[in-house]
Parts: C-alpha cells; sequence; structure tokens
C-alpha cells in the first residue's frame, strides 16, 4: 500500500473538487461574515476561504455542492473537528462508520483515523474545518 502525503491546504482543497480557494485575504481578521462571503462568492462554485491561521490551529470555511467532497484521508500528526454551518454531509469515520450531519452539528476525528467527508442532500453546504496548521494529508492506494 502506498501513501502520498500533502500538506499544503490549496493543493488538497483543489485536488478535492474547490474551485476557487482563497488563503489569505480573509484570515485573521476580526470579524468575517459569512452571508457577506456567500455573496461575493455567488452561488454557482465551491468554494474555500481561510479565516484563521496561527502557529497552533487553522480554521478554513469550505462551501461544496452535493456529491463534493474530499477523499479518504487521515492525519498522523493533528485532530481535527469541523462545525457544520449549512447543508448535509455524510462522514465517514474509520472504526465509527457513516454518519448524516447537518447544521449545528459538531464532528471530531482523532488523529491517525481514516475520514472521508461528502455533502448530501440538495443544496450546497458550509463547513468550519478547524485542525493544525498545514496539517499532513495522508492518502493510501493500493
Amino acid at each position: 500500500m502506498k501513501e502520498i502525503h500533502d500538506d499544503d491546504v490549496n493543493n488538497v482543497l483543489k485536488d478535492d473538487g474547490v474551485n476557487n480557494v482563497i488563503l489569505t485575504k480573509y484570515e485573521n481578521l476580526p470579524t468575517v461574515n459569512l452571508n457577506e462571503l456567500k455573496s461575493n462568492f455567488g452561488e454557482d462554485d465551491s468554494w474555500a476561504v481561510r479565516v484563521i491561521y496561527n502557529e497552533l490551529f487553522g480554521g478554513v470555511l469550505i462551501r461544496q455542492f452535493p456529491e463534493e467532497g474530499n477523499r479518504e484521508h487521515y492525519h498522523s500528526d493533528a485532530d481535527e473537528s469541523w462545525i457544520i454551518l449549512e447543508g448535509e454531509w455524510e462522514w465517514y469515520i474509520d472504526g465509527v462508520g457513516t454518519k448524516r450531519v447537518a447544521q449545528h452539528d459538531i464532528i471530531v476525528v482523532k488523529k491517525g483515523i481514516k475520514h472521508k467527508i461528502k455533502c448530501v442532500g440538495d443544496k450546497p453546504g458550509i463547513r468550519l474545518a478547524i485542525t493544525r496548521p498545514d496539517v499532513d494529508h495522508i492518502y493510501t492506494e493500493e
């Protein structure tokens, strides 16, 4: 089994099908308004905006459409959490199984646990991903 490592959030998001990735424009501002971001990016595209970045953790808002998400992966060196702000998502967590989550749900995956995320339902979803900055994403291939 071959492992592929990627710690560049821009590459990770683009490889997961996110069309518009903005890393620094909204980073560490005193406030960021979700409705303003949605208005700025329009309704036709997936996008990701990093809103928090420091030596301890980073936070990225990610908007995707139904059937979009990320590839199965894990992080060997950090836990990851998500806050669901809009839409419905299907979460696969190794050892837990698949669970459907929606607005106001909070998901936590411990380091070393494989997981996969997919937007489901009939409208786009937005989640806030929180983990160590520049965390290593490890993908496995047969």
